[in-house]
């Protein structure tokens, strides 16, 4: 759990396994076996209170844990290991948004054959794709190994932000001639600057990043370049959209100085850079478009009124397909296993410390228990 008013501080509650059947007819019990901790899950922590996004509402808090606390969600792999619903099977490995438990139950409605969405009254009102489930038979997952499901929900599932991230200022009317991510070592700064490059957009993409990985993001060979946080005044000065995945008012109010009424478009997008959260920058007077929250599911659906439904689909797929052909090979997963050494993960993105060339796996299970032996029936 994190503090809901100071999300970067952990605390681990004490796992009470139920007395009683937790379940309700329909109602299905899933063991939390993988978390993909990523920037995004600091996002999602730090977002969690507002509004649209909602990001704590997903997942209750222990009724015994003090108020002040939160759940944040993460992407990840659960099994079902009990079922009052006769459309999941016991044993069904489900993939999608998880509290860190190691247990959660799902209210699962508008079944498929390979999927199915959380209708839980406390997430009625909430984003419909944060509360889709996939089961391993789903063509995004079918097929795939141990590691690349865990690829898959790392960078598969996100890649679709990162797309949007490029078209968006393409079609921008303002026709920026630059595109310039900032946290740009993250999966969704790099998934944009690929899909750019990939689409051949007429942008010049430029990364922004720490001093720490700054010799990475170089190699990536994906940016046209990239510079230090701090050396933003030694951009050219050319009309520009931004995208940020960073969240730093230090970087941003940079920006906006050297750049002023150069800046067609900013996209607030993440908030990666944990040290600055809660600060304001201040824009008074320095010009430039506002910034405004970038939400992909609006995104794709504004591009869709451009391209056409037919044509986002097929280049997004086929940029998709691409892009994992180059990533998934360099893909390294390291595992962890228990509450504390999960907590430890989370608190290493708190503290940028996290190297991005690796993907952490979490179970709050121990090693010997994240993926339980269960027979595939109903009940």
């Amino acid at each position: 759990l994190v503090r809901a008013d100071e999300p970067t501080r952990t605390v681990i509650h004490p796992y009470r396994k139920p007395v009683e059947d937790p379940m309700l007819d329909g109602q299905v019990l899933v063991h939390v076996s993988k978390l993909v901790v990523t920037a995004n899950t600091l996002t999602y922590a730090l977002a969690g209170k507002m509004p649209v996004l909602k990001y704590f509402q997903h997942f209750p808090i222990p009724n015994d844990a003090p108020d002040s606390l939160a759940m944040t969600p993460c992407w990840g792999t659960g099994i079902v290991i009990a079922s009052k619903c006769p459309a999941v099977r016991v044993g069904a490995r489900i993939h999608g948004y998880f509290p860190f438990s190691p247990t959660v139950v799902l209210t699962p409605s508008e079944a498929t054959a390979t999927s199915f969405i959380d209708a839980a009254p406390h997430r009625v009102d909430l984003l419909k794709p944060y509360k889709m489930y996939f089961s391993s038979e789903d063509p995004q997952f079918k097929g795939l190994s141990y590691d690349e499901e865990d690829y898959q929900m790392a960078t598969g599932v996100l890649f679709s932000t990162g797309w949007a991230m490029a078209q968006v200022p393409a079609v921008h009317p303002a026709k920026p001639k630059a595109l310039i991510l900032t946290s740009a070592s993250s999966r969704t700064s790099r998934a944009a600057a690929f899909a750019a490059k990939f689409h051949k957009l007429p942008l010049e993409v430029v990364g922004l990043t720490s001093a720490a990985n700054l010799d990475y993001v170089r190699g990536l060979g994906i940016y046209d370049s990239v510079h230090v946080c701090r050396d933003v005044s030694s951009l050219k000065k050319q009309t520009v959209a931004v995208q940020d995945v960073a969240g730093s008012a230090e970087v941003q109010q940079s920006l906006y100085e050297h750049f002023g009424g150069q800046i067609v478009y900013f996209g607030s997008v993440g908030m990666s850079h944990v040290g600055a959260a809660g600060k304001r920058p201040k824009l008074t007077g320095l010009g430039g478009a506002p910034p405004v929250p970038f939400l992909v599911f609006s995104a794709i659906e504004e591009l869709r009124k451009v391209y056409g439904d037919f044509k986002v689909r097929r280049w997004l797929a086929d940029s998709s397909k691409a892009y994992n052909s180059r990533m998934l090979p360099e893909f390294r997963a390291e595992r962890r296993y228990g509450a504390e050494q999960t907590r430890a993960v989370f608190d290493s993105m708190v503290q940028g410390a996290a190297d991005p060339q690796v993907t952490y796996v979490c179970s709050m299970w121990p090693e010997d228990l994240h993926e339980p032996v269960v027979a595939s029936s109903k009940l």
